[in-house]
């Protein structure tokens, strides 16, 4: 009796085993179509993405797409002059020649504050080591301090006699012309409807030229104001010249500056004539 159940619990167990074994192929099958039924649809789309996509790059290579530039130029004369000046003292003591030329910096900004029309500022202070050959060793024997002074202002002839009674005192490093601000500003709007206006008009010759009815604009970029030359400008001193007083003007000629507008950008030619 015994052996009996247990010859059917064995014959029970061989054919789950089968029935396993015989349904992995069958499950095999199924999840194998099931991958190549996703590939297949996966590649049915990527067309469709592609399509869609393509046109976004597509007027770069588009026949009749122009790249085209214009520049708007003026000569504009500059509206402030610009100075630097320099107290400089030399010594052993280098507090005393702290002193000295803080003073000095210090009674320049008292004058300029009488002077109409005339900004002033510190342009700092330095320190440094002097050195003396002695017998041809390099020793130091003392200091060089500097202090630095900057002047603007929108009339020359002012800032010149200012500058002459000023260099009694201080030392005129440099002199230069800029355009204001405002002036840049100005400038800008004025050459920038020049430089739109001319990139306009060749847009519309080359599209004629080219046998178009017109033309739509794909991307444009509008510069900022730029300089012929480094700004600011220096300034030539011409002359000294005597002025009430007894001080020395500088005759000073800011000539002009050479500025400009540049606009650049694509144009797609349109309505193509026989």
């Amino acid at each position: 009796m015994r052996l009996s159940r247990l010859s059917r619990l064995s014959r029970l167990s061989r054919l789950s085993r089968l029935s396993r074994l015989s349904a992995a192929p069958a499950r095999r099958a199924v999840r194998a179509a099931a991958c190549r039924a996703l590939c297949l649809a996966a590649a049915a789309l990527l067309p469709c993405g592609a399509g869609a996509a393509q046109p976004a790059a597509q007027p770069a290579t588009q026949p009749g797409t122009l790249q085209l530039a214009a520049t708007a130029r003026a000569e504009v004369v500059p509206d402030r002059t610009v100075a630097e000046l320099a107290a400089v003292a030399q010594g052993s003591d280098i507090a005393a020649l702290n002193a000295q030329v803080s003073s000095r910096i210090a009674a320049a900004l008292q004058r300029c504050r009488g002077v109409p029309g005339v900004q002033a500022q510190t342009a700092g202070i330095s320190t440094q080591p002097r050195w003396s050959d002695v017998q041809g060793v390099s020793r130091q024997d003392g200091w060089s301090v500097r202090a630095g002074l900057r002047l603007r202002a929108s009339d020359p002839q002012a800032l010149a006699r200012l500058l002459g009674e000023l260099g009694a005192t201080l030392q005129v490093e440099s002199v230069s012309a800029e355009l204001s601000p405002a002036l840049r500003e100005l400038e800008r709007e004025r050459l920038s409807a020049l430089a739109i206006a001319a990139f306009r008009a060749r847009a519309r010759a080359a599209a004629r030229d080219f046998g178009y009815a017109g033309y739509v604009l794909s991307s444009v970029e509008l510069g900022d104001l730029q300089f012929a030359r480094p700004e600011p400008r220096p300034l030539m001193f011409a002359q000294l010249r005597a002025v009430p007083g007894g001080a020395a003007a500088m005759a000073l000629q800011p000539g002009t500056r050479e500025v400009s507008v540049r606009v650049g950008g694509s144009v797609q030619l349109q309505g193509r004539q026989p």
